[in-house]
């Protein structure tokens, strides 16, 4: 009895882990992500410091990065880029640009305006003032909110647009507002603007890794005389034995009166399979199809 008991634990224990186990073997590609600096409309008078539209964009990159899951472009890297093919940040949301040059550059375009950075007091009773450090302050309830737009940058496609807003609320400001920056964690965490504005932030990411979640990896095959390469590497987590499938394509369908990109039509080509990965490129050998071309497009192979 006790062995039969034993051996139906053990089959619920499979049954439950295996699913975890299988998550877990599932290729960690890392998405290239552009973040452009956010727009600011809000209205904060109260507030000195470093411009909340580079701080937000700052603090993204960095929780971008720290997720493992993005491979995200520095600003300034960015800009060198952006000169170097004569492109602009309104091009690579442009269906008139070439995709093939914007695809070079990364996969998802994230452009945010800020339209609220500021707190209200609080008061006994139920008025609302600006802060000017009166008596009788109940509390006070920072807010932050930030229009944000996810956008594909083959394609030009939005993926996303929502408003992305947070609050905070606390009996103490705890420190006054000359000393509140971007440029001062401590100030900043301590502040009720600045918690806000941290959970603005882990939204976006949220946001992010939904839209990921099934899309499935893309970049570009690059040929050489009888040599085949992918533009990436290392850095964005391949890894030799993985398939990619190969398409090329066919047909773009704009509107006829904006001349929005409404769907891009691909045939199969092929597939093929990495041998050997380096950071910025790939070598990949043919396992299916043939008479590939520079420019088109890759896909990872889910198992």
């Amino acid at each position: 009895m006790k062995t039969a008991i034993l051996s139906l634990v053990s089959v619920l224990l499979l049954t439950v882990l295996l699913p975890s186990f299988a998550v877990a073997d599932e290729p960690g590609i890392k998405f290239r992500i552009i973040v452009g600096e956010f727009a600011d409309k809000s209205q904060h008078t109260w507030y000195h410091g470093p411009t909340p539209g580079t701080g937000l964009a700052d603090m993204l990159i960095t929780s971008l990065v720290k997720t493992g899951k993005f491979r995200v472009f520095e600003r300034a890297a960015l800009d060198e880029l952006l000169d170097e093919k004569n492109l602009s940040m309104s091009d690579l949301a442009n269906p008139s640009s070439s995709v093939a040059q914007k695809l070079e550059i990364g996969d998802i375009l994230v452009k945010a305006t800020i339209t609220e950075f500021g707190y209200k007091e609080g008061k006994i009773g139920g008025a609302i003032s600006k802060f000017r450090g009166s008596g009788g302050v109940k509390s006070y309830t920072g807010r932050v909110a930030v229009d944000l737009r996810l956008i594909d940058i083959g394609t030009s496609e939005v993926l996303w647009a929502d408003t992305v807003n947070k609050e905070e609320t606390s009996r103490s400001l705890n420190l006054g507002t000359s000393k509140f920056s971007f440029g001062d964690n401590k100030s900043f965490d301590d502040h009720v603007v600045g918690k806000a504005t941290r959970k603005v932030i882990e939204g976006i990411i949220k946001k992010l890794k939904e839209q990921i979640k099934n899309r499935p990896w893309q970049g570009l095959l690059i040929t050489a005389d009888e040599y085949l390469f992918i533009d990436g590497g290392t850095e964005l987590g391949l890894k030799p034995g993985m398939t990619f499938e190969v398409k090329r394509q066919s047909k773009v369908v704009k509107h006829p009166k904006t001349g929005k990109i409404l769907k891009v039509i691909y045939d199969k080509v092929g597939v093929v399979k990495a041998t050997e990965v380096e950071e910025g490129i790939t070598t990949v050998e043919a396992v299916e199809g043939s008479s590939f071309e520079t420019g088109d497009r890759v896909s990872l192979k889910k198992k």
